[in-house]
């Protein structure tokens, strides 16, 4: 794969992260009302599909070529890459630790849709994070690239 078609396979998948994580925002704002059951179970099928995207993303970065661009592009950012490296490790674990929190709660705890919502904003705070670091590495290659001032 040429260095284009890394840059949008990564572009393509980031959007499709996006859609993902819409939907599963839509099943957290739906309304359980007394059925915390089904609701916890659409919430964690919802979030197990983000937490697969999640990894294919980071897999295409590391492996697929994205990262090793950017070094190659500039190999002054290689701390900042090694930085986004350890940002997918941390951000993995705590997708896995998220699902296990969700399929962890019960109709019978304190609050459990406030819970699962609460799991889910802290990790979408960790991905958000990662991803305006990420946005400004990216920017920063291309800038140099077409010429642009930093």
């Amino acid at each position: 794969m040429d260095n284009d078609a890394i840059i949008r396979k990564v572009r393509d998948e980031h959007e499709r992260l996006r859609e993902i994580t819409n939907a599963l925002n839509g099943a957290l704002q739906k309304d359980g009302g007394n059925n915390v059951g089904p609701w916890l179970t659409d919430v964690c099928k919802s979030f197990e599909h983000f937490r697969a995207h999640l990894i294919h993303r980071i897999a295409l970065e590391e492996i697929g070529g994205f990262l090793d661009y950017v070094v190659e592009k500039r190999p002054d950012l290689v701390k900042q890459v090694d930085h986004l490296k350890q940002g997918h490790a941390r951000m993995i674990e705590m997708a896995g630790t998220t699902l296990s929190h969700l399929k962890e709660l019960t109709a019978s705890d304190s609050e459990p849709f406030g819970q699962a919502r609460t799991y889910v904003k802290i990790m979408m705070s960790e991905v958000d994070y990662h991803e305006e670091v990420e946005n400004l590495l990216v920017t920063s290659v291309f800038n140099d690239e077409i010429g642009g001032e930093e």
